[in-house]
């Protein structure tokens, strides 16, 4: 189990502005709903158990990392990759935002303000929507010139068994600064340790079901007063990957995956934040989810519904659906 959960531990932690008292499936002011980066996985080749193992050497407390392991993970951080983030902000009428992407060394510094150990990797203005922004986070120069990625291999536990992975925060606030939000992702760097290995796919899902009919994604549906939707997505057990983790022993261990899914709306609520994955037993939850209107809503809008899936690997997609409601 403990080697399920090692592989199982990419994820975005994402935080707003979701009191206590909300309902986090109610998306009604600032947030970040999910973060993607294309690809979700990046596997460096010839980066075998032999030169995993020479991290654990040691030289006055500083891991040592081979020059031939170096010169292989410099050419991967390297790779350019597209992070695209998912902002909503349903009651700032196309308001401008400021944004800051900043990544650092530890994955417990969970908004990278550990001094020396983080560098900034752009900032901008936008807006509520998909914000796409091309980075190499795991390429650059700490302040002291360690390579960002070498500090992370420095203070991860497993020393790289789990892949390295990168912590990239995310920064959205108003211009006035009222409003500030945070969002942390990890970008996976993957040493390929068995041939067979292959580079993670970004999952997405095939559509959405409205008591089982496929609802297209350019209809919008009408619904009226306090109707309760019966919905699900799409079969998708066809596209859950096969795939290999070393494990404590460094033989290979084969899983699959098993997508989890977030469901939002602009107004109402569902009746689960999130579907699918595996238990301790390893039975697969069922995705059936119920959308219900707000009671107290008395006058006629449109309600988006965004579904957001995650492969449990570091992959994320999502997609929407339009609903024209009234009372």
């Amino acid at each position: 189990m403990r080697i399920r959960a090692l592989a199982l531990a990419v994820s975005a932690a994402l935080l707003g502005c979701v009191q206590p008292e909300d309902d986090p499936t109610t998306v009604k002011d600032l947030r970040v709903l999910a973060i993607q980066f294309e690809t979700p996985e990046v596997l460096i080749d010839e980066c075998n158990l032999g030169l995993l193992g020479s991290l654990a050497a040691t030289d006055g407390g500083a891991i040592v990392i081979p020059p031939g392991l170096l010169e292989k993970l410099a050419a991967a951080a390297s790779r350019p990759l597209t992070m695209t983030s998912l902002i909503e902000d349903p009651a700032g009428n196309g308001r401008p935002l400021k944004y800051r992407l900043v990544a650092c060394a530890s994955q417990s510094d969970r908004r990278c303000t550990n001094e020396g150990d983080f560098l900034e990797l752009a900032r901008g203005e936008t807006s509520a929507g998909e914000l796409a922004v091309t980075v190499a986070p795991g390429a650059l120069l700490l302040p002291d010139g360690t390579p960002l990625l070498q500090e992370v291999i420095a203070q991860d536990l497993f020393k790289g068994l789990g892949g390295f992975r990168v912590p990239v925060l995310l920064d959205v606030q108003t211009l006035d600064g009222r409003e500030h939000v945070y969002a942390q992702k990890l970008m996976v760097y993957m040493c390929r340790f068995f041939p067979e290995m292959r580079e993670n796919v970004t999952p997405v899902l095939p559509g959405i079901t409205v008591a089982g009919v496929p609802w297209p994604e350019d209809e919008v549906k009408e619904f009226t007063s306090t109707q309760e939707l019966e919905l699900e997505p799409e079969d998708f057990s066809a596209l859950q990957e096969p795939y290999l983790m070393p494990s404590f022993q460094l033989s290979p261990v084969s899983l699959k995956e098993a997508w989890k899914v977030s469901w939002y709306t602009t107004m109402g609520t569902f009746g689960s934040h999130n579907t699918g994955g595996v238990d301790l037993g390893g039975q697969s939850g069922r995705h059936r989810n119920q959308w219900q209107p707000d009671p107290t809503a008395t006058a006629a809008q449109d309600v988006t519904l965004t579904f957001v899936v995650r492969d449990g690997r570091g992959g994320e997609s999502w997609i929407k659906r339009q609903i024209r409601w009234t009372p």
